[in-house]
């Protein structure tokens, strides 16, 4: 299809996502960044966050849990150790993650313990954010 990349989320247990997208929209640790066709190299690390993705004018969703985004002839491959599309996130576990999480955070006083505990609340965070992009995504179509 012309105009289009290839989407490759892959995680060590599955490949999450392979499909052809108009635009791919990520947070790197640098900042968020768009990916077009014809786009230059590059590879990036990515943060925790959701990443976006554009098909046949709609757009997707996926929780990332950070790792690696390669761009190289209009392939963009994303290698994360885990990562969920939005229909997969279940809201009220990832809900129930982040407040365990935060109350574990509290009593934390070792560093690396507290940076443990935040890196599961940024998991949790990303997780609500893709379930919250699809509630509103279905929200505008309804109206």
């Amino acid at each position: 299809m012309p105009g289009t990349l290839t989407l490759r989320i892959v995680t060590p247990e599955r490949i999450v996502l392979e499909t052809q997208v108009e635009q791919v929209t990520a947070t790197s640790v640098d900042g968020e960044l768009s990916i077009l066709p014809e786009h230059e190299p590059l590879v990036t690390a990515l943060a925790v966050d959701v990443l976006r993705y554009r098909a046949n004018r709609e757009e997707d969703f996926a929780a990332i849990m950070g790792g690696i985004l390669e761009v190289k002839n209009n392939e963009v491959t994303v290698l994360s150790d885990a990562a969920e599309l939005d229909t997969e996130v279940d809201a009220a576990r990832a809900h129930q993650a982040k407040e365990k999480a935060e109350a574990e955070r509290t009593q934390k006083t070792d560093k690396l313990d507290v940076y443990v505990s935040e890196m599961a609340i940024s998991r949790a965070i990303a997780r609500l954010k893709a379930t919250e992009f699809r509630q509103r995504k279905r929200s505008s179509r309804s109206m």
